[in-house]
């Protein structure tokens, strides 16, 4: 799909013009998060969101922070929309969840929706001019690892 012609079929699937749009049967879903929760609940083979309250809830903030900060400057960067103050903006952000990692293998503790949304930024970082040398360890960690997944190999 060519995004700077969306076809008109988008918009009546979703009316923010924005992909990815899930179609499961008569259900059409739109919005990362919430197709990513719209999965978890359709299909719990594999539980991507903890059975605990406060646990789902802390996956649930850090899929708050990757979309609301790190994706957002992302974009500013992608779309030059003030790019050098994105990019510190963005430092800023993957500082912050360099820190929280440490000692952990995932972001929440167990493999979750929040390390299921970090993975496009982390496919994407080159378009952002980020490299994730030795002063992000724990990210580059975590990203290699989560492309190593067959669940996300497979798909790249």
């Amino acid at each position: 799909m060519d995004l700077k012609n969306k076809p008109r079929e988008l918009f009546e699937l979703n009316p923010y013009g924005k992909v990815p749009v899930l179609i499961d049967g008569d259900a059409v879903v739109y919005e990362s998060a919430i197709i990513n929760e719209y999965l978890e609940e359709t299909y719990p083979a594999v539980r991507l969101l903890p059975s605990n309250p406060f646990e789902r809830a802390k996956v649930r903030i850090w899929i708050d922070f990757f979309n609301s900060r790190i994706h957002s400057s992302a974009h500013d960067i992608a779309h030059g929309n003030e790019p050098e103050k994105a990019l510190e903006k963005l430092l800023a952000q993957l500082k912050t969840l360099e820190v929280a990692l440490a000692g952990k293998s995932y972001v929440a503790g167990e493999y979750s929706l929040a390390d299921v949304t970090f993975i496009p930024f982390y496919v994407r970082r080159n378009r952002y001019r980020l490299t994730l040398d030795g002063s992000f360890p724990n990210l580059s960690r975590l990203g290699e690892e989560l492309i190593r997944r067959t669940a996300v190999s497979s798909t790249l």
